[in-house]
């Protein structure tokens, strides 16, 4: 008896381990927002989430944005998950150590394609120790579906957007609120014509509609084995160097007080406005504004025309930092004019003091991964 008692006592259950969930998606597809939105729904049933953030440079809006709603936000900037998969894998042992978290969510460069193969099952066969890998997302935007599905669109917009369908376990088809019934309808039934295989779901971040299905799903199915089979790398990387990055940081003092919600909508459509003028393509445009009363976040994508605010503090302001993201087919040193004319247009000298604190323009170079694990 006391053998086995002690053999008893000695059995540890070990400890779950977290789930991983990517969420992919083109660039302005509502990642951050979801990822938001299921952070928020999974604290308040008890869960803890990291959120892992993926670009290919510093100074991120996405960024911010998750850190000022609460998240447990670290960032991977620099270089792609898939070609600095050791980076990757730091990070993700950083976020377990740091929080202990039941759920990780990993959201991948919106322009970044091949994730099952360079990504996925990397981790599944290096990292079974450390986190168990849900079903991959891709995320929708249906007007950017409307945009890049068709005819009409950017060739190389339309090459990724594709490559990245093509490879989710499920297309999760977001703001689904900004569509009537029937409209969506129709987007549902081109997408789920188009790729016959995943989970095809609508949701509306705002009202969590939707999400409780998605999580289901992704939880209860491990990833199948949508690899790209057969993949150009030489116009996957032609297709992402057509799209200029920009990312800067910009503090503006005005002489006079100004209602911090209308600077941001004013910067938001000079940038766009002045982006389409020069007759480029938007992948998507994120400014950040932050003062000692909270932030503002818009964002905008070339797709319907659309952009949407979330509003952290209202009312007059003394002093702004802006950090802003453009994703746009256009030249950088263009890009680098554009978003200097319209500080100096909306903010000019003789109403306000402002500084560029930092601004970085370039055009992503090719992907070499890591790993490729492109067999069963």
């Amino acid at each position: 008896m006391p053998l086995r008692r002690r053999e008893k006592n000695s059995k540890v259950k070990a400890k779950k381990l977290p789930l991983l969930l990517f969420i992919g998606g083109f660039l302005g597809a509502g990642k951050t927002t979801a990822i938001n939105s299921l952070t928020k729904m999974l604290t308040r049933r008890g869960g803890k989430v990291a959120v892992i953030i993926n670009d290919h440079a510093p100074g991120l809006v996405d960024a911010l944005f998750l850190s000022d709603c609460g998240a447990a936000v670290h960032e991977m900037a620099g270089s792609r998950f898939c070609c600095n998969f050791g980076g990757f894998a730091e990070t993700i042992n950083s976020a377990i150590e740091s929080c202990d978290p039941d759920f990780i969510m990993a959201e991948p460069v919106g322009s970044c394609v091949d994730i099952v193969a360079t990504v996925v099952r990397p981790t599944m066969a290096l990292m079974s120790d450390r986190v168990a890998v849900a079903a991959f997302s891709v995320l929708v935007d249906p007007w950017r579906w409307r945009e890049l599905a068709g005819n009409s669109g950017d060739e190389s917009m339309k090459y990724i957007f594709d490559r990245q369908l093509e490879e989710a376990d499920c297309i999760v088809v977001t703001k689904a609120d900004s569509l009537s019934g029937s409209e969506l309808q129709i987007v549902l039934e081109q997408i789920s014509s188009r790729y016959p295989s995943p989970m095809i779901l609508p949701v509306c971040a705002p009202e969590n509609a939707g999400f409780d299905e998605w999580m289901n799903f992704v939880r209860a199915t491990p990833p199948q084995e949508r690899w790209l089979h057969q993949i150009d790398y030489g116009r996957y990387a032609d297709s992402e160097a057509e799209i200029s990055w920009l990312n800067a940081r910009v503090s503006v003092a005005p002489f006079d007080p100004v209602d911090g919600v209308e600077a941001v909508r004013e910067l938001l459509g000079m940038l766009i406005a002045q982006v389409r003028n020069a007759g480029a393509p938007i992948g998507h445009l994120k400014i950040l504004a932050d003062c000692e009363k909270g932030f503002v976040k818009a964002s905008a994508t070339q797709a319907g025309g659309r952009f949407d605010m979330d509003v952290g503090f209202v009312g007059p302001v003394e002093k702004l930092e802006f950090t802003i993201n453009i994703r746009a087919a256009i030249d950088p040193p263009e890009l680098s004019k554009i978003v200097q004319a319209a500080m100096n247009s909306g903010f000019p000298p003789e109403k306000a003091r402002s500084s560029i604190l930092y601004l970085n323009t370039f055009r992503p170079a090719a992907p070499r991964p890591t790993y490729r694990f492109d067999q069963s």
